[in-house]
């Protein structure tokens, strides 16, 4: 097995963000603290948002970020998160704008991945559409450097790892795969052992975190509020993890602690308790 390496996600150094305000999801953290604590409890990676990127860029600008980044040994950097690339409606224009600068950032800053997802709002899935829309993304993808990971969720037309491979194989494409996420996957019904028949060309990431069995209140809220440090809860983190190594797949793993306990923490004990409490579950 190759050397366990870890993504701090978002969420994971965010500190008290308002996560889910689309509108301003910043951290109240620079992204050189951030970068910092990470590395300090282990981290090899760091994941930002969107609004936090340009706020960095405007701040520090790329090449020094890209610098703090190698400077503190943190080699893998996650950028998030790309809605509506394949959508055909008004909400396109707004999704380019954003693809566009998440890719000069991936280039000039040589990204891991950008994270990706369906549509938020329901909508149909058309699995030919789909692939053709993440060819074009994964081209562009590839051309900057970097790659695009799509990650299902139970709240929008992309529900499961399984219904995402219906398009990502049918792309087939080698700049363009699947993000497996512990919470999503749960939350969308989907037994962990079925997780073992995913070809592993097609994982190019996987997040841990843990939450109760059930939940009260909306779906959404719950994905933003209720998760909790791996072994904190009750889901089944050890059999996720051996599902997927049962794949094949020995890459990176992501820790996305999404939890309004958790936000409340200082960031100098928050991060390190993540990266314990996940690399339990790996070593």
């Amino acid at each position: 097995m190759s050397k366990i390496e870890l993504i701090a996600g978002t969420w994971t150094t965010a500190g008290d963000a308002d996560a889910g305000n689309a509108e301003n999801d910043r951290s109240p953290h620079s992204f050189q603290e951030r970068i910092e604590v990470a590395a300090k409890a282990g981290f090899t990676g760091v994941g930002i948002g969107y609004l936090d990127l340009l706020d960095a860029e405007q701040q520090y600008g790329f090449p020094t970020v890209k610098t703090m980044l190698a400077d503190n040994g943190i080699a893998h950097l996650e950028l998030e998160f790309l809605e509506n690339w394949f959508l055909t409606d008004d909400r396109r224009a707004a999704a380019d704008e954003i693809r566009a600068n998440m890719f000069r950032a991936a280039e000039t800053l040589g990204a891991r991945h950008i994270k990706v997802g369906g549509d938020f709002s329901g909508g149909e899935f058309d699995a030919d559409h789909m692939a053709a829309e993440f060819v074009k993304l994964c081209t562009d993808a590839a051309n900057a450097g970097t790659t695009v990971v799509f990650e299902p969720m139970p709240f929008v037309n992309v529900k499961t790892p399984q219904q995402a491979l219906e398009f990502i194989a049918k792309a087939d494409h080698p700049a363009g795969g699947l993000l497996i996420d512990i919470w999503h996957v749960a939350r969308a019904g989907v037994d962990f052992d079925t997780l073992a028949d995913i070809p592993a060309k097609y994982i190019f990431d996987v997040e841990l975190d843990d939450a109760p069995l059930t939940f009260e209140g909306d779906l959404i809220a719950d994905t933003f509020n209720g998760r909790r440090l791996p072994g904190e809860g009750e889901l089944d983190v050890q059999g996720f993890v051996d599902a997927i190594r049962k794949t094949g797949y020995d890459g990176i793993y992501g820790v996305e602690i999404l939890s309004a306990a958790y936000r409340k923490l200082p960031i100098g004990e928050a991060v390190p308790a993540a990266y314990e409490a996940s690399m339990k579950y790996l070593r």
